[in-house]
């Protein structure tokens, strides 16, 4: 009978001994530091060269497709642990702090990299730190003896590869919600100052007051999978993640499904992310054109403006404006960064300055 658990040191050597190596001095070989490792994403940012005389001696030796694991506080509990690919001739060296795990036939690196990032694994090698303050370091034998759950390979590549689309998506929301937030200091920069001493004299009314309605989406089974632009799909928070609407950052939707209109993209709705991390909850786009493949989710919402009182782009450009994030960010709710809720009562008192859409120049901050 297969054992689903098992020791990490049954399924992996950990630290390997450095085979006999014929190499020239003045070959460059690979080398990884510790500053080289992004405890962000899990993965080795840069690959330095060094002649092979330089790493020789005194480095962590490892080879394609290992883990190196860094054992050294607080480095290891920022996630410094990395996969290794790439490496010149296969073989590489780098900092004396890595453990370093390579795998048998019975377990992929990237089932076991993604088990050793885990919060509660770490949380589990701290409590094993040997050595004084500010140089304690995780014990081999804690990797020896750490369980770690064994499925068939064929599992582990389904579930590693689902991770991997997952962390993607992180890491594109990090990456826009940096962009958002140079685009805004950009935003405040570029204006007339003038016009900005102008609109914080002018006086605020509720965005509810400038708004017909707003319109929520709704939970729908989706297959997990990216609709194609020929399929029906609800959108991601993604999609509103950036300046620009992103239609195909949408889910397929499960077979049989009818939406109601309401729910269908429009050209010229305003969509406003309910949920996302703090940066991005509260986001906005514009949708320049129809897309009835495109539907809103329960964590999308579409402002409907009252056309007669304000013009929809200078309402885009408020919400996009330093006061109105300030105002979102400090309203969301929610324990943690990486998931802030706002309500249709906190959209609704957005304090907008009110200018008439006939005053030149109001669809412009």
């Amino acid at each position: 009978m297969r054992r689903l658990i098992k020791k990490l040191s049954e399924v992996t050597l950990i630290n390997p001994r450095r085979p006999r190596i014929e190499r020239d001095d003045d070959v460059y070989t690979s080398f990884i530091p510790m500053e080289n490792v992004d405890g962000i994403n899990g993965a080795v940012d840069r690959l330095d060269i060094r002649p092979y005389s330089e790493v020789k001696r005194g480095y962590t030796y490892f080879e394609n497709n290992d883990v190196i694991f860094s054992k050294i506080t607080p480095c290891m509990q920022n996630g410094k642990h990395a996969v290794v690919s790439g490496l010149a001739d296969g073989i590489g060296f780098g900092s004396t702090e890595f453990h370093v795990v390579r795998c048998s036939e019975e377990i992929i690196p990237e089932w076991v990299h993604f088990f050793l990032r885990r919060k509660e694994t770490l949380n589990d090698a701290e409590k094993t730190f040997t050595g004084t303050v500010g140089q304690q370091r995780v014990p081999k034998l804690f990797l020896e003896n750490l369980e770690i759950p064994v499925p068939k390979i064929s599992e582990q590549r389904r579930i590693t590869t689902q991770l991997k689309v997952q962390l993607t998506e992180v890491e594109k929301t990090c990456n826009a919600a940096q962009t958002q937030l140079e685009e805004i200091k950009a935003l405040d920069s570029c204006y007339n100052k003038e016009l900005l001493n102008e609109l914080r004299l002018v006086p605020r009314v509720p965005l509810g007051d400038l708004l017909v309605n707003i319109e929520a989406g709704k939970s729908i089974k989706t297959t997990e999978l990216p609709a194609k632009p020929d399929e029906l799909g609800i959108l991601k928070v993604s999609a509103i993640s950036w300046k620009n609407f992103q239609p195909q950052e949408a889910k397929a939707v499960a077979e049989g499904y009818e939406p109601d209109e309401i729910h269908r993209i429009r050209k010229g709705d305003l969509i406003i992310s309910r949920a996302n991390t703090v940066e991005l909850v509260g986001a906005v786009v514009e949708v320049l054109q129809d897309y009835p493949l495109r539907l809103l989710s329960d964590k999308t919402l579409r402002l409907v403006v009252d056309q007669k009182r304000v013009n929809p782009n200078y309402l885009l450009n408020v919400l996009r404006w330093s006061e109105g994030r300030t105002y979102i960010e400090h309203h969301a709710t929610g324990t943690s960064d990486s998931m802030r809720n706002i309500s249709q009562k906190t959209i609704r008192s957005i304090p907008v300055p009110y200018v008439s859409k006939t005053k030149p120049n109001s669809t412009e901050i």
